[in-house]
């Protein structure tokens, strides 16, 4: 609750007027047209015309509080010069009619003036106009400092052994001992001795409640070893902006207020919030403020126009006025028995007072209605075009029971405003349209200011054990006010401060303030409000400044801001995480940010290596624990990192994943940064390089497959050629012939059929994207007629001794002359008969050293007795090669060529070489294969040979190669040239070998008469012979 000041000598409440039931209607552009003569607003012209007291006229129970500050026949006025630049004149001019305690900056000039010279002021050429300085007012509530315990400070001050020693704190409030009692409080040891006052009330001054003294108590128990310093706040605006100055000039490194003004205003930084800032950033000082209790007792819309409306009592002419929704012009404000409401209402033009310029271009009232009449003295109707936007009205129910009032915003002249705002100041009264808003205005809102919250003792975790956090006082007051306007009046796109910043405590004890309010009856009375709650602040300050002299104002808040219990703000919905309007960063907590500041930074302990990734592909990296350390609180390291390539992000604690989408900017610098709970940061840098992705797979698909033909008995082999797509690919195979066998890494079929049939043979190549087959047939004939079937030989592949006198014998018979029919085996008295193939695998007893061998074909059944022991017995010395049937083969000129030479049997391993091939080949003895493009149509004698450590043996077969189709002339096409060897100074040896375009139709199967040779020439080597001739 705002605690008003009473009657007296400072700050006089002018005795208030009672209006009368039956009010007449008033020419309001009469009053305006006057004041402006005689440069004053309305309030002064009441004044003037009253001879210093206001109407007392009655209606009912609603009385007029008078928000003047008189003194005497003096009162407090606000004078504005026509620039800055007339300013010391008006200074001069009014100090000549008798202003005294003048203080003046830019075009304001404040002081008391004799209330008889205010008639005199329109002959002051260089005044604007003259307006009464509106009174100040506390931010007390209704209701050793138990705030020492709730915030942690004993614990701080005994765990780092300050009590705020060597640190001055400056504190702004009404007064401090013009009550007397601060002896008192030195004796008791609540006060330090040698509080220095630069500015005090005299103790003649009625109102005064010495809660500056009160603040220093507060301060006291939580810094004991800080020294104070105090100044009044509670003369004028400028006076309270000249001793925030004078305290810092006194040494003060923290100061704190619990005052406003009324006409502060909203939405530009005034002379106050100016000089903050000016303390802040000049000189170092942490600045602590109430942030006001007025909860959210506020009206805050976009101006919505009504239609032109005759308002009675204000005029017969029509005007604009604020639609507060549906057409409605009048706000019914309830007030309750015995409460008050004190309005500031604003609009969005800038302050004339603040930064000159042109001041408001619309002028504005408010006008009071109460039983459907206007009430003209509840109301304010001030000059406000060249000078300030803001009405002020203050309004008592004296009464036993509720009275509703309505509230009209009209507009008197000027363009629209764009947006209204009133604050209530006052009692909680009932609101009409509530929107509920902010009421942390004017000084609390500065940049640089603190704006303290205010959260009960008794409403926190140490002395309510099963709370987590603190509560936020009810009356406490909301931030979000926007700034729209620079200190010069320039408007800028809206800026909403965070306000406030943090919550201290309040409702502790002191030894004799707040008079009355002793919530827990022992004899000390509470002090309540934001008012108690920012001097608590400020001495926590104090303790920081003692343990590290250098830390920053900055510093300081943002460590009381990270080390403060989160709060809920009451207004919204579930919990609010972090910052919020109603209790910003939270309930501080002294110990906490005793133990953040003064410490170490972070350091790198090991670097983060290298690190990749690829564009549409999934990634995740952990940031490893030990990449950081700190002596202080290695384990409370906040990181954070920059740079990342498009695509990934981070994630607390340590966690980078995403998807890369870009290749753009690689390799990327990575920042990784750790910040330590005092704010201090170490920072390492890695590399990471984004790879493009994989091109897309694409299934295998098989190629058209030739069919193929064998014969039963000869060598076979056949190349399958490669599917298309994405490699890898595996290739199977499936239905092949009996005798044939397929090898996937060259894709080969080979072997020797030994059936003569038809197969249709499947090859499938698969890989990541899927599958995809080809089929083609092997047909395979039977041996040529010429000889008797018979078993030529028997291949012992294995003998393994199972008992002294037995072995596993593994064995192949080998057969000649075979049709290609179906062979039946079997071992006489050993086996039954079987078609298989073979190898065949038996357990033979050393006593029956030969069996008989049994192969059935076509009828024909023929025997060979296998001495197996002996073969077993006999180590073999190595084979030499012997070369399969190779099968003669075609080519065409142009077209691509391959055969792979079937293996020669023989002890391994063999060593390949071949020769005679056609023009345009070659042989890789490594797989065995002939391939190439054919350029001359020809038939050549291939020779192939195989060596190995027993001989040589060798195999011929003809490649034969077709001329191309027709269908170009025949030409050289060009040469290449083989070698060039240099016999003497004028001869070379030159070897080389022309390429012929288009093949001649008429080069037939006789092509190899050109290997003869041809008659020497100059310089040809031809057929390996060398020329002689010249």
């Amino acid at each position: 609750m705002i605690q008003l000041l009473q009657s007296g000598r400072s700050l006089l409440l002018m005795m208030v007027a009672l209006l009368g039931m039956s009010v007449g209607a008033i020419a309001q552009q009469s009053d305006k047209e006057v004041a402006k003569t005689a440069k004053v607003s309305t309030d002064l012209l009441r004044l003037m015309t009253n001879n210093g007291l206001s109407n007392q006229a009655s209606a009912g129970d609603l009385q007029r509080v008078n928000l003047y500050i008189t003194e005497g026949n003096k009162v407090a006025i606000d004078a504005l010069a026509n620039s800055e630049q007339d300013g010391p004149a008006l200074l001069q001019a009014l100090q000549s009619l008798g202003l005294e305690r003048a203080v003046s900056s830019n075009q304001r000039v404040s002081g008391y003036l004799p209330i008889d010279r205010l008639d005199q002021l329109k002959n002051i050429s260089v005044l604007k106009i003259a307006r009464p300085s509106y009174r100040p007012f506390h931010k007390v509530g209704a209701v050793t400092s138990q705030g020492d315990v709730a915030m942690r400070a004993n614990i701080a001050r005994s765990t780092y052994n300050v009590t705020g020693a060597g640190v001055k704190v400056g504190i702004l409030s009404d007064s401090y001992n013009a009550r007397g009692g601060a002896a008192a409080g030195v004796a008791s040891g609540d006060l330090p001795a040698g509080v220095q006052i630069l500015a005090d009330l005299p103790s003649t001054d009625t109102d005064a409640t010495d809660e500056g003294r009160a603040m220093a108590e507060l301060v006291h128990d939580v810094a004991p070893g800080a020294a104070i310093a105090f100044a009044t706040a509670y003369n004028t605006e400028l006076d309270f902006a000249q001793n925030i100055r004078n305290l810092a000039a006194a040494g003060c490194k923290v100061i704190t207020d619990d005052v406003g003004y009324f006409a502060e205003p909203f939405f530009q930084d005034g002379v106050v919030a100016q000089a903050i800032d000016d303390v802040v950033t000049n000189q170092g000082v942490a600045y602590f403020s109430s942030a006001g209790n007025s909860a959210r007792s506020s009206y805050q819309s976009q101006f919505t126009a009504s239609a032109p409306t005759v308002f009675p009592g204000y005029s017969s002419a029509s005007y604009t006025a604020h639609n507060f929704g549906g057409g409605d012009t009048r706000q019914t404000i309830t007030i309750g028995p015995g409460r008050t409401i004190i309005v500031s209402f604003q609009w969005d033009d800038p302050f004339f007072s603040v930064g000159g310029g042109t001041g408001a271009r619309t002028d504005m009232d408010l006008l009071v209605y109460y039983n459907g009449q206007l009430q003209t003295s509840l109301s304010s109707a001030e000059e406000n075009i060249g000078g300030d936007p803001v009405e002020i009205i203050g309004i008592r129910n004296n009464g036993q029971a509720n009275l509703a009032i309505e509230l009209v915003l009209v507009k008197y002249s000027g363009p629209n405003p764009t947006l209204v705002k009133w604050v209530n100041f006052g009692s909680s009264v009932g609101i009409e349209y509530d929107t509920k808003s902010s009421t942390a205005t004017g000084h609390p809102n500065a940049s640089q200011c603190i704006a303290v919250g205010a959260a009960p003792y008794f409403q926190t975790p140490a002395y309510r054990n099963t709370l987590s956090t603190a509560i936020i006082e009810n009356f406490s007051s909301a931030g979000g006010t926007p700034i729209l306007f620079t200190k010069s009046g320039t408007r800028i796109a809206q800026t909403v401060r965070q306000k406030p910043e943090i919550v201290a405590v309040d409702g502790t004890n002191t030894t004799f303030f707040y008079p009355g309010d002793d919530y827990e009856n022992d004899g000390f009375p509470n002090f309540f409000g934001t008012s108690a709650a920012a001097p608590h602040a400020a001495a926590v300050a104090a303790l920081m400044k003692q343990k590290v002299s250098t830390i920053t104002p900055a510093a300081i808040l943002s460590t009381l801001e990270t080390t403060a219990l989160d709060m809920d703000d009451p207004s919204t919905s579930g919990f609010d995480t972090g910052f919020d309007f109603g209790t910003g960063y939270g309930f501080i907590q002294a110990d906490r940010a005793l133990q953040v500041i003064g410490n170490t930074a972070p350091t790198v302990a090991n670097a983060i290596p290298p690190q990749s990734a690829t564009v549409g592909q999934a990634y995740t990296y952990t940031i490893p624990a030990n990449t950081f350390t700190d002596a202080e609180t290695p384990n409370s390291l906040t990181l954070s990192v920059t740079g990342l390539p498009t695509g990934l992000s981070f994630t607390a604690p340590a966690t980078i994943s995403g998807t890369p989408s870009t290749t753009t900017g690689s390799p990327f610098n990575v920042t990784v940064t750790a910040k330590d709970p005092g704010n201090l940061t170490a920072s390492t840098t890695f590399t990471f390089t984004i790879a493009p992705a994989a091109p897309v797979a694409t299934a295998p698909v098989a190629p058209t497959l030739p069919n193929q033909t064998a014969t039963v008995g000869v060598a076979f082999s056949y190349v399958v050629p490669a599917f298309s797509g994405t490699a890898p690919i595996t290739y199977t195979a499936s239905g092949l012939p009996a005798g044939l066998s397929f090898e996937a890494s060259s894709r080969t079929i080979s072997g020797t059929p030994t059936m003569a049939q038809v197969s249709m043979v499947m090859i499938t190549g698969t890989n990541s994207a899927g599958s995809g087959s080809g089929n083609f047939t092997i047909t395979v004939s039977a041996a040529p007629a010429g000889g008797t079937f018979a078993i030529s030989g028997v291949t012992t592949n294995g003998c393994a001794q199972l008992t002294p006198d037995s072995r596993q014998v593994t064995f192949t018979p080998q057969y000649s002359n075979s049709d290609g029919s179906p062979i039946s085996f079997r071992v006489v008295n050993e086996s039954l008969p079987t078609t298989a193939p073979g190898p065949y695998s038996l357990r033979l007893y050393t006593d029956n050293p030969v069996i008989t061998l049994e192969a059935t074909q076509s009828g024909k059944v023929v025997t060979l007795s296998y001495n197996w022991l002996s073969a077993c017995s006999t180590a073999p010395g190595p084979a030499a090669p012997v070369a399969p049937t190779l099968p003669n083969q075609t080519a065409t000129v142009g077209v691509a060529f391959s055969y792979v030479v079937p293996a020669f049997s023989g002890t391994t391993p063999i060593t390949y070489t071949a020769s005679g091939l056609p023009a345009g080949l070659s042989f890789d003895a490594g797989s065995r294969t002939i391939s190439g493009t054919p350029t001359t149509a020809q038939v050549s004698m291939v020779t192939i040979t195989g060596t190995n450590s027993a001989g040589s043996g060798s195999g011929m077969f003809t490649i034969t190669v077709n001329a191309a189709p027709v269908g170009g002339n025949f030409a050289i096409s060009g040469v290449i040239t083989n070698s060039c060897a240099q016999l003497t100074p004028n001869s070379r040896q030159v070897t080389f070998t022309p390429s012929i375009a288009t093949a001649m139709a008429a080069l037939s199967a006789s092509a190899p008469s050109m290997s003869r040779c041809p008659p020497r020439h100059r310089g040809l080597t031809v057929c390996g012979s060398t020329p002689t001739t010249r």
